[in-house]
């Protein structure tokens, strides 16, 4: 053979070669191109079933949620008192005394007749001593008053 014979055959054979390896380039390719044309339709479909899905779902959501909703509104408005009551309970008698009185002020009414105000004036001075007798005996009276308080819950049935 000769040399241009045996270089023709090898460019045949180096091309068929090259075009071998290249297929499954070209076909990975294909594949992939497929795949996403796939997902596309497979995605599109999805989106509809869940589009038909929430619209049949959803009003029986709203319907449920308002439902909780409003008991939830209903037990808070029917223990509104008592949690005022518990919230009055956990206040130290002190806080108790000064709200009452800042209220008391605040209404101008309530000096209109001297038992009022000799009532008002009482509790003011009554506030006043105890403010004092905690300034100056605070922790010995504080811990001696909750002493006495568990006391007389340990005697409680």
């Amino acid at each position: 053979k000769t040399l241009e014979e045996n270089f023709s055959e090898f460019m045949q054979t180096n091309q068929f070669a090259g075009a071998v390896s290249a297929i499954p380039g070209i076909v990975q390719r294909y594949m992939d191109q497929r795949m996403n044309e796939a997902v596309k339709i497979i995605k599109e479909k999805v989106k509809e079933q869940v589009k038909v899905q929430v619209s049949k779902i959803l009003p029986t959501i709203e319907q449920t949620v308002n439902e909780q909703l409003e008991a939830e509104v209903l037990t808070r408005s029917s223990n509104s008192s008592k949690t005022s009551y518990a919230i009055a309970a956990d206040l130290p008698e002190m806080e108790l005394k000064k709200i009452l009185i800042e209220k008391i002020e605040g209404n101008k009414s309530i000096h209109r007749s001297n038992e009022q105000r000799n009532l008002c004036s009482a509790l003011v001075e009554a506030y006043e001593s105890d403010k004092i007798i905690l300034d100056t005996y605070g922790d010995t009276v504080t811990l001696k008053r909750r002493r006495d308080d568990d006391a007389d819950r340990d005697e409680e049935p």
